[in-house]
């Protein structure tokens, strides 16, 4: 916990963004919405970042992305993640939602692998063309007053590891952070990241880098740290089972006061958030995980899972939460 407590008192800047601490909670598709940032951001995440918006929808004034940029007070400083390939649209975007939202800054999605997103050359399909991230950041830097940041790969694949030259390219055109998973696009979650490649592009640029790939636990977040000499490391999947990692606690360490708080409080701002029926739905993706190392019976996990009224499964979830003063 005194580690912990060094990193939290520790700054770097995005822009003129001070951000205080040295542990992100990563953007997830379907996962890192506005609960679970206030969640993470009380238990010492330092800054929020939300899932991506796709500017197609923003120009086309579809308002399905909209709960996508809601967020509140409490997780500034926040970028709103966009994807997408075409830099007009993009820009277009970006200053809807600037003006709209006025977030801390806007980040570009250039890591993402999944298969509609990027053989469309969106997200890490972006980097296959050096050119057009150049003309993507350029614009975004020239029309916009808040920073812009980019979260990128090593490169499409082996054969085109790229990460220096877009790292430079983002730094020449005014970027004011970048975001490194050090694995490829090819790669999607599967073999060990290049830690590296984390240490070259940080010794390479001035802005912040920061560090991204399977940090599951406290001492990993020292070591990439000391190993790389990064400005911060953001956390992505571990987070999903084990929040408290931004508290300074690995799973198994985690006191069983927080735990029942957090969850409950979870729950809590998932209803307040989506309305009570929809906000108990979507929670059960968090809930298993939650539960998943409990000792909890197979059986009893199960029956809330499948539980769709949201009285009877705020009931069994408190209910099992408190039982685990017994099981932790």
């Amino acid at each position: 916990m005194a580690f912990m407590s060094s990193l939290n008192s520790s700054n770097f800047f995005i822009g003129n963004i001070p951000v205080r601490g040295k542990t992100i909670l990563a953007p997830m598709d379907g996962y890192s919405d506005s609960p679970f940032r206030q969640i993470t951001r009380k238990l010492g995440s330092a800054a929020s970042i939300t899932e991506f918006v796709n500017t197609m929808e923003v120009v086309s004034r579809n308002t399905k992305y909209e709960e996508r940029c809601s967020f509140q007070p409490s997780e500034r400083p926040i970028g709103i993640q966009l994807f997408d390939n075409n830099p007009d649209r993009i820009i277009r975007g970006a200053e809807i939602i600037v003006n709209k939202w006025n977030p801390d800054w806007i980040d570009i999605n250039m890591g993402c692998s999944i298969s509609h997103v990027a053989n469309r050359g969106a997200g890490v399909g972006l980097l296959k063309d050096p050119h057009l991230v150049a003309e993507i950041i350029s614009g975004l830097t020239g029309r916009l007053s808040v920073p812009i940041t980019a979260k990128i790969r090593l490169g499409w694949d082996n054969e085109s590891i790229n990460f220096l030259e877009i790292g430079k390219i983002l730094q020449d055109n005014g970027a004011a952070m970048v975001t490194l998973h050090a694995r490829t696009g090819k790669q999607l979650f599967s073999g060990n990241p290049n830690w590296d490649a984390i240490a070259l592009l940080k010794q390479t640029l001035q802005i912040p880098v920061i560090g991204n790939g399977d940090i599951k636990s406290v001492s990993e977040i020292k070591s990439t740290l000391d190993y790389t000499g990064c400005d911060a490391v953001m956390i992505g999947r571990a987070a999903l089972q084990n929040p408290w990692i931004f508290a300074g606690y690995d799973a198994d360490e985690v006191p069983l006061f927080l735990f029942q708080e957090i969850c409950l409080e979870h729950l809590s701002l998932m209803k307040s958030f989506y309305g009570d029926t929809r906000g108990c739905i979507l929670f059960r993706k968090y809930a298993k995980k939650y539960l998943s190392h409990t000792g909890l019976e197979k059986h009893l996990i199960r029956d809330l899972l499948t539980t769709s009224d949201p009285d009877l499964f705020t009931e069994k979830f408190t209910d099992l939460i408190i039982s685990t003063a017994q099981l932790i």
